[in-house]
């Protein structure tokens, strides 16, 4: 029997497949979000979630930096093509980043449901409420 690791790293991020339908992206402490690094977590992502429906909740901490590049690109554009994704939580622990994930998914607007917060228990309410609902009515 072959054991699956639950936990993936890149660069920049630490991967947690939680369950089939969840996965929990953590950046790490002082990375940059830069577009190398960031396509390199978004393939991370797909690789081990597979072709099954799911959510998706990522932790961003404070000292987090970014390279303006990297909110120029639609970093789940494949994710729209394919579907995949039915509901994305973002816990952002800086105000800064969270107004800037804000404004990049109004300049990157999603198929699925979205949510940015500070709060990590509302985002976790949240998003299994949302994995709750396609459940029960298949979208």
């Amino acid at each position: 029997m072959t054991i699956e690791p639950r936990e993936y790293d890149t660069a920049i991020a630490t991967l947690v497949r939680v369950r089939t339908d969840l996965v929990e992206v953590h950046y790490k402490p002082g990375c940059i979000l830069a577009i190398p690094q960031m396509t390199e977590v978004q393939a991370m992502r797909r690789r081990i979630m597979g072709a099954t429906p799911y959510g998706m909740i990522t932790f961003i901490p404070e000292d987090v930096d970014f390279e303006l590049p990297s909110m120029q690109v639609d970093h789940l554009e494949t994710d729209r093509k394919e579907g995949q994704v039915i509901a994305t939580a973002v816990v952002a622990r800086a105000h800064m980043i969270e107004m800037l994930v804000k404004l990049y998914f109004s300049y990157f607007p999603q198929l699925h449901r979205v949510r940015v917060t500070d709060n990590e228990q509302e985002a976790r309410a949240w998003l299994d409420a949302q994995l709750g609902e396609s459940m029960r009515t298949g979208s």
